[in-house]
């Protein structure tokens, strides 16, 4: 693992590519949802219509930057197939349940909003964030009032899982419904929004004597000193203080003995692995002897010759490990 701590420099050919829904694949049934005025599909209901009075395990996905629900559907798809059919007697039936993220697909009020710094979009930091805080609400909003929508189901058990800027918001739902979701699923997101988006900027950390995924550590008037007037313009005092603060929660208050299985590439130069790696190295360091417990439920998969995708393999293990999660 100590080699996809670096940002490798070079790429090789013929990447892992991203997970594509096979034909072959039984497509559940799809039942569409309005949730404080928030549009969203939930995947398996019909075939579980008959077994009210039990308890019910619901998959939220969220998806990628530039995507629509279309794409989560698809591992909704594949997964719930995978639950079902993996041979093993279950606990609990799932279901799973997905939206468009806010300013994306029938959402979108911004094509501009959703393009980063490169695409020519100087708010990308304060448009970025402000989607994941958004999405993170209204994945809170649809987590609270589902159970009144579905009365037949005796209990709720949530598990969270998202991919990119899904992957960011699942980060930040550990801190805004900690005690509603009993596991977490996070491909190619970054707990540390913070130093992600510094290094973007291109904030060299050895100036602070620091590695680039610590760069959060860094206070606002220090990095005042080493920027330039775009990027101060483009990372303003009151978005870092906001940020650094959710950063800061995610590592100490990320709920300890709950499932957690994260997915990177190894090739990911959009979010690299590291990010990753050196919260769980933190982490470890924070809790000391509590971490032992914890440990064995938390998996970090980096997929050799993969760059900023989910992958089949990626979507085969996540599966395996809800089915472990809940075997009887």
């Amino acid at each position: 693992m100590s080699d996809s701590l670096l940002s490798p420099s070079t790429t090789p050919d013929g990447l892992e590519p991203r997970f594509s829904l096979p034909s072959t694949t039984p497509r559940s049934s799809k039942t569409p949802l309005v949730i404080g005025g928030v549009t969203i599909y939930i995947y398996g209901l019909e075939e579980i219509k008959n077994k009210s009075g039990v308890d019910v395990g619901v998959l939220y996905l969220a998806h990628n930057r530039t995507r629509t629900y279309l794409v989560t559907e698809g591992i909704a798809h594949e997964i719930l197939h995978r639950y079902r059919n993996d041979g093993r007697n279950k606990k609990i039936e799932m279901i799973a349940v997905t939206m468009n993220m806010r300013n994306h697909g029938d959402r979108e009020v911004s094509r501009e909003a959703n393009l980063t710094w490169s695409g020519g979009n100087e708010n990308h930091a304060m448009d970025l964030t402000s989607m994941i805080s958004g999405a993170t609400q209204d994945f809170k909003l649809v987590l609270d009032f589902l159970p009144a929508y579905l009365p037949q189901y005796t209990r709720f058990h949530n598990i969270m899982l998202g991919v990119s800027l899904g992957g960011h918001t699942t980060w930040r739902m550990a801190l805004a419904a900690r005690d509603q979701i009993e596991a977490f699923g996070m491909v190619v997101g970054c707990p540390n929004l913070t130093s992600l988006l510094l290094e973007r900027l291109g904030i060299d950390a050895a100036v602070f004597g620091v590695k680039g995924e610590e760069l959060e550590t860094i206070d606002y008037d220090q990095l005042e000193k080493v920027m330039n007037e775009q990027q101060r313009r483009r990372w303003p005092r009151a978005l870092a203080e906001l940020i650094r603060e959710d950063d800061k929660r995610i590592l100490e208050e990320f709920p300890a003995n709950v499932p957690l299985f994260m997915c990177n590439g190894e090739y990911d130069k959009l979010v690299p692995s590291r990010y990753t790696s050196s919260w769980l190295e933190r982490r470890k360091a924070m809790l000391d002897g509590g971490m032992a417990s914890e440990e064995s439920k938390t998996r970090l998969f980096i997929q050799e010759n993969t760059g900023h995708s989910c992958t089949k393999e990626m979507v085969a293990m996540l599966a395996d490990w809800l089915g472990d999660l809940y075997k009887l």
